[in-house]
């Protein structure tokens, strides 16, 4: 496992994309990316987003083998550069008509953030042909080492992520059926 650097994007990008492509139960993704025939390339932009966002304002892990990678975020500053980011994500990903949903689902979220600092685990994704063969704990359990003795908290939406999470040591804190999708709360202490 590596950091990534901004010449890792492409392939972190893809490797997101092809991750989520195909997952078309109700989540965050599916829940904030505008509904029509341009689903995949909607799903590239957000990828680009949260690649770029990630590794400005945290750490983007990859695997050597470039088949997983673990984007963690910290608090998230105002800059011009995040502002250009957002008009994008919101013109060619959410759609105007989709930004309070959106809103909303991000009020949701920063309810139960942690008080104290933390590490927010934003998005994790290990290739489908590369699933089922311990990868994905194997880079969180490397990750995590690099950030001892803090909190590390993420969102999921399936029981499958939670026996997941569970196994490598998280545990759910509170869950909520706001929106259109059940949403678990789920953090570590490391």
């Amino acid at each position: 496992m590596v950091k990534a650097n901004k010449s890792d994007k492409k392939v972190v990008v893809k490797l997101l994309h092809d991750c989520f492509i195909d997952i078309l139960i109700p989540n965050s993704i599916n829940y904030i990316i505008k509904k029509d025939k341009n689903r995949s390339q909607r799903l590239m932009i957000l990828m680009k987003y949260q690649f770029n966002v990630a590794m400005k304002y945290g750490t983007v892990f990859i695997s050597e083998e470039k088949n997983a990678c673990i984007l963690y975020i910290d608090k998230i500053q105002f800059s011009l550069i995040n502002l250009i980011w957002n008009f994008d994500l919101v013109f060619n990903c959410i759609g105007v008509r989709n930004i309070f949903n959106t809103l909303k689902r991000e009020r949701i979220l920063k309810k139960q953030h942690p008080n104290e600092p933390f590490k927010h685990l934003w998005l994790m994704g290990v290739s489908p042909s590369s699933q089922g063969k311990g990868i994905g704990s194997s880079i969180l359990q490397e990750t995590l080492k690099t950030f001892k003795n803090s909190i590390v908290y993420l969102e999921t939406t399936t029981d499958e992520n939670i026996k997941f999470y569970k196994k490598n040591g998280f545990s759910v804190f509170h869950q909520t059926n706001e929106l259109d999708y059940p949403l678990y709360f789920i953090r570590k202490n490391v």
